[in-house]
């Protein structure tokens, strides 16, 4: 157990206390070494998978101009889901500390499923995470329940990435039955169902994240009706998706406050 040091802060008329005892040991550099590790061996990989995709297009003799074209087109749609990932992470930070909420965000990238990995942690101990933040109380307890809640949460995707990453071809040619020309489609449906998942269950029941979905899909499909009728726009189809997060989530959050 440590002692608890606090101190208290106000912000629009509500008292919030900081545990800063807390605090000053998930943000320190016990934890800054435990976690820079493993996001450098992430960093490794991506430098790792690069240099063989390149090599591999070589061998291909894929025009360079379409590689880097493809490159900062990736780069640039990546963007507008990078501020969403980021808005998260920030309240992540807020009940994990910085260096956690850091390497988790490195190795999954999907900083809302942290964030209730760290919700699961505090209710299987009986705590309201929010309450807890609020007055102070969260604890060391707390936050190895939460890291190992977090770590043990991402096995699954160790295990299937491990075991059958080098099969997921062929597993593509017994799903499309030995026809090639099907596989496009079959990974285009994943995409479409994958995504469509997670706009559903954000967006019904009706609410503001309704509006955000359907306002940003409307966005894209004007965007995307544009850059046909205007293909000398390069740049529409990359600013895209960007363009049409940003204006969703304006969107929501103007119907928030009416």
């Amino acid at each position: 157990m440590y002692a608890l040091h606090i101190r208290t802060y106000k912000t629009k008329g509500c008292v919030y206390i900081l545990n800063t005892e807390y605090f000053s040991q998930a943000n320190g550099p016990i934890m800054w070494l435990a976690c820079i590790p493993p996001v450098f061996i992430v960093m490794l990989e991506c430098v790792v998978f690069y240099k063989r995709s390149r090599k591999q297009a070589v061998e291909m003799k894929i025009d360079p101009k379409l590689i880097n074209a493809s490159i900062r087109s990736s780069a640039v749609s990546a963007i507008g889901p990078c501020i969403v990932v980021i808005a998260t992470v920030l309240a992540l930070i807020s009940y994990v500390g910085t260096p956690l909420a850091w390497m988790r965000n490195s190795i999954i990238g999907n900083a809302q499923e942290e964030l209730m990995a760290a919700n699961f942690a505090a209710e299987g101990m009986g705590i309201n995470l929010n309450e807890s933040l609020a007055n102070g109380t969260l604890s060391l307890t707390f936050l190895s329940t939460a890291a190992f809640v977090m770590a043990a949460g991402m096995c699954g995707y160790c295990i299937t990435s491990g075991l059958f990453s080098d099969k997921v071809a062929l597993i593509g040619e017994k799903f499309s039955g030995g026809n090639a020309a099907l596989l496009p489609f079959l990974t285009l449906g994943a995409v479409i169902g994958g995504m469509s998942n997670i706009v559903v269950g954000q967006a019904v029941p009706l609410s503001v994240n309704s509006v955000g979905a359907i306002v940003g899909a409307v966005v894209m499909a004007v965007m995307q009706i544009i850059s046909k009728k205007c293909p000398n726009i390069l740049w529409l189809k990359e600013w895209a998706m960007t363009i049409s997060m940003f204006i969703g989530m304006r969107a929501a959050y103007v119907a928030s406050v009416m």
